[in-house]
């Protein structure tokens, strides 16, 4: 009768409590993200923005001096260019991607006295604008 009740209080003990569910990741990150701050710009249309314009409105937006802005936006800039000069096409947000093309040899023809011409072939910096600028730009046409 001893073993049996042995047995019976080590099979009862054997069996483990269950962890509670733990919340999702993704309801977790929504949470702790913060609002998406607006960016202000004082642009003028047809007018060319200079990069110490973009550098400064980059440090206004994050609250941060503009030479850690220049240090920040100049590491992007060298790590975009690494990725494309090894033939990677780097996505951009929502603004498009930036890739090399490849472009094959071809006969060309000199304007001036119509002769053919060989041209070699080359590569090319090539963007691409994604589906969602090009529907801001629009303006939901």
């Amino acid at each position: 009768m001893a073993r049996k009740a042995a047995k019976k209080t080590t099979k009862t003990t054997k069996t483990a409590k269950k962890a509670p569910a733990r919340k999702s990741a993704a309801k977790a990150k929504k949470a702790a993200a913060p609002a998406a701050k607006a960016v202000r710009v004082t642009a003028v249309p047809g007018k060319t923005v200079t990069a110490s314009a973009l550098l400064q409105a980059v440090a206004d937006h994050h609250g941060i001096k503009k030479s850690e802005a220049k240090t920040f936006v100049d590491g992007y800039i060298d790590v975009v260019k690494a990725y494309v000069l090894k033939g990677a096409k780097v996505k951009i947000g929502d603004i498009g991607m930036v890739m090399v093309r490849a472009r094959k040899a071809r006969m060309g023809r000199n304007p001036q006295t119509g002769e053919p011409v060989k041209i070699k072939a080359s590569k090319k910096l090539a963007f691409r604008q994604s589906a969602v600028m090009k529907a801001q730009v629009m303006g939901g046409r």
